[in-house]
């Protein structure tokens, strides 16, 4: 049976608030700014948590006439009510593309990833100058260094294992994230570990299994390598050592950034800006990249190139990487903008779609393609991906608050089933 009611919510409410919620993102798509006010999803038509009265009725209160006049009016409010899912596949597709462009390019990804943090660094200071905050926390000052460790080392590891492993690869094990902090939060909070987050952890190993095709499980298995060769900082004539390199490095990325996305919550409970936090990241970012490209230029055995600026950066195909990577600033622009629209687990499961992103990408332009094994694994690893984000949703439902239809006029009102 169905019936209309309205509802609200109260303060007893364990919705997360917009600044929790961008905890949530991994630093590679955070913004540097805070999030402010409530989140728009609990006030307008979201695609999940609202289905409102006003638009299930139309046909019943509008003429024929009427209704047929405003097809441009009804695609709107539709696209209105989606933005969040908008917003979050557009910054997934942005940022996938442009990783993908990256790699194809003939230079060294790490230098322009110095480049991309140098000026979020100043935009960062900026910020926090313009609002004129204290960047220096005594109380909670370990902590958020801590969690700038584990932040700039996953980053850092992402960027060099784009420089071994295919992107599907990378992508595909930089998402058990998900799970690793969903299990994470249940040590440090204290929390029950409940039967959905024990299904994604098997099926996450499972997948990351058949991606990383271990050879001691699958002698026969073809290991890829896609190292750019004279110029990796990583370069080696062994495929298989490489390849089990980069995977390290991307099961590395993908734990660091779940700690640092766990700390992360645990300063924003206790009201540390997300923008302070952010800056630090940045900061300890910037410092970790240089230290690893001085060493790389000046002391590593396995560079045989000289340091030459000339040749170095202002090669056609730097400059066009550079530009690349600065413009990777808008799809964490998007980001803010869908978790200020959209539900954060609903966030979640669209940013997932960075692996289908990639796949499409690499079997379409690549020399390379994605064999049935990693296919497999990059589904398993999506499932994990929606077990977690549809537990922690339907969680987030059952916190709703309902009021009786005789109260607050302005409410916004919906349909749902007993």
């Amino acid at each position: 049976m169905v019936e209309k009611r309205q509802r609200t919510y109260t303060n007893d409410s364990q919705l997360p608030t917009p600044q929790e919620a961008a905890a949530g993102l991994d630093p590679l798509v955070q913004p540097i700014n805070d999030q402010v006010g409530a989140p728009v999803y609990l006030r307008r038509q979201s695609s999940v948590f609202f289905v409102p009265i006003s638009i299930v009725n139309q046909n019943e209160e509008q003429p024929v006439d009427e209704k047929k006049s405003k097809p441009i009016k009804k695609c709107l409010t539709y696209m209105e009510r989606f933005s969040g899912i908008l917003y979050s596949l557009c910054a997934s597709l942005l940022f996938t593309c442009s990783n993908f462009a990256l790699k194809q390019l003939n230079i060294v990804i790490l230098d322009v990833f110095v480049i991309r943090i140098f000026v979020q660094t100043f935009l960062s200071l900026g910020f926090i100058a313009y609002k004129g905050y204290h960047p220096i926390h005594d109380c909670h000052g370990l902590l958020v260094l801590i969690r700038s460790f584990f932040a700039a080392a996953g980053s850092i590891c992402f960027f060099l294992g784009l420089s071994i492993l295919p992107l599907p690869d990378l992508t595909t094990i930089r998402y058990t994230q998900v799970v690793w902090t969903a299990l994470l939060a249940k040590f440090i909070f204290h929390e029950r570990i409940n039967l959905p987050t024990i299904i994604a952890c098997i099926l996450t190993l499972i997948g990351v299994v058949c991606v990383a095709q271990p050879t001691f499980l699958f002698p026969q298995s073809r290991i890829k390598n896609e190292t750019l060769q004279n110029i990796s900082t990583l370069n080696n004539n062994n495929n298989h050592s490489n390849h089990l390199f980069g995977m390290l490095l991307a099961l590395a990325c993908a734990i660091s950034i779940s700690i640092s996305i766990v700390l992360n919550k645990k300063l924003i409970q206790k009201n540390i800006r997300q923008s302070i936090i952010m800056f630090y990241f940045l900061l300890t970012t910037l410092f970790a990249s240089v230290t690893i490209q001085i060493y790389y230029w000046n002391f590593s055995k396995s560079n045989h190139l000289k340091f030459n600026f000339k040749t170095v950066f202002l090669k056609k195909n730097f400059i066009f990487a550079s530009i690349i990577a600065i413009l990777q600033l808008f799809p964490m622009i998007l980001s803010q903008k869908s978790i200020k629209r959209e539900h954060p687990s609903i966030v979640t499961v669209v940013q997932s779609s960075d692996i289908l992103f990639a796949l499409i990408l690499q079997n379409i332009f690549a020399s390379i393609k994605t064999n049935f094994l990693e296919l497999i694994g990059s589904i398993l690893v999506l499932t994990s991906i929606f077990i977690v984000g549809g537990h922690k949703l339907w969680l987030d439902r059952q916190h709703r608050t309902y009021i009786p239809t005789s109260t607050q006029e302005n409410a916004l009102k919906v349909e749902t089933k007993n």
